[in-house]
C-alpha cells in the first residue's frame, strides 16, 4: 500500500527534526546562562520603547517560551526513536500513560498539596488547564522516556525491574539538578511554603512506576541498537542546568 500524501508531506518535517531540536537547544542553553530577558532586551516599564522594538519583542517572546517549545521539540524527537524501536502503537500507549499520570498527579497536587507540595506553575511551562500546565505534561514522558532507553542502551540485558529502578534514578537525578535553576532562573514553578521532604520521593516513585509499567510487545523488538538521542536529549537537558548552576555561582 503506498503512503498516505500526509506521511509524504510530513517527510521534509521529519528530516530537519533532530537538527532543529539542537539548534533549539543551543537557544535554551543561551537564555538559560544568559540575561535574555525584558530588562536585557532594553524593555523598561512606562519608558520609550527601544530601539529594533518589534525585533527585541519577538527575542523576548522566544525566550519567553525556550522551555515549552524545547519540551515539545524532545517529544517529537522521542516518538520517532520509539516508533522506529516498538512501534506506533506502543509508542502512543506509553507517551499518553506518561503524560497521563503526569496529569492526574498535577491535578491531585493542585488540589490537595500532595505529593509534591503546594506549588504554583509559572508561565514559562506554557497555558495551563485543571491546574496543571502544559510544560509539566511534556516533562514527564520526555524524562521518564529517555531515561529508560538510556538504561536499556547501556544494560541491554537488564531486567525489567532493573530498567524501572535505572530510569527513576536518572529521572530523580535530572530533576536534582533541574529544579533550583528551573525555578529560580526560569520561574517553572514556586512554593508557597518550601519544599516538603515527600517531594523528592515522589520524583523517584512516580517515574518507577511508569517505566516499570512500560514492556515492549515482544523480546526481540528490545534487542535492537539503541538511538543515542534520547541520550542527548537528557544529557542536554542537565548540560544546560548545570552552566546556569555554574554561570549563577560565579556571578554571585
Amino acid at each position: 500500500m503506498s503512503r498516505s500524501l500526509v506521511a509524504r508531506s510530513l517527510e521534509p518535517l521529519v528530516a530537519v527534526l533532530w537538527g532543529v531540536f539542537l539548534v533549539w537547544t543551543a537557544w535554551l542553553a543561551v537564555v538559560w546562562i544568559l540575561p535574555v530577558g525584558a530588562t536585557a532586551l532594553g524593555f523598561v516599564e512606562g519608558g520609550p520603547p527601544p530601539p529594533n522594538a518589534d525585533l527585541r519583542s519577538a527575542t523576548r517572546l522566544l525566550a519567553n517560551y525556550a522551555d515549552v517549545i524545547w519540551l515539545v521539540l524532545a517529544i517529537m524527537n522521542l516518538h520517532l526513536v520509539l516508533t522506529r524501536a516498538h512501534g506506533l502503537g506502543t509508542t502512543r500507549a506509553w507517551l499518553a500513560f506518561s503524560a497521563g499520570g503526569a496529569l492526574v498527579l498535577g491535578m491531585l497536587n493542585a488540589r490537595t498539596g500532595l505529593p509534591f507540595g503546594r506549588l504554583y506553575f509559572g508561565e514559562t511551562l506554557g497555558p495551563k488547564r485543571l491546574g496543571v500546565t502544559l510544560g509539566w505534561l511534556l516533562l514527564w514522558p520526555a524524562l521518564v522516556l529517555s531515561a529508560r532507553e538510556i538504561v536499556l542502551r547501556l544494560q541491554p540485558r537488564a531486567s525489567h525491574a532493573a530498567v524501572a529502578f535505572g530510569s527513576a534514578v536518572l529521572v530523580l537525578l535530572t530533576m536534582l539538578n533541574l529544579e533550583w535553576p528551573a525555578r529560580f532562573l526560569r520561574g517553572w514553578w514556586i512554593w508557597q511554603s518550601g519544599i516538603p521532604w515527600m517531594h523528592w520521593p515522589a520524583w523517584f516513585i512516580g517515574p518507577w512506576l511508569m517505566a516499570f509499567a512500560m514492556r515492549e510487545k515482544s523480546v526481540l523488538s528490545g534487542m535492537g541498537t539503541r538511538s543515542l538521542k534520547p541520550l542527548v536529549i537528557l544529557a542536554g537537558l542537565n548540560a544546560v542546568a548545570l552552566l546556569a548552576r555554574l554561570r549563577s555561582w560565579l556571578a554571585g
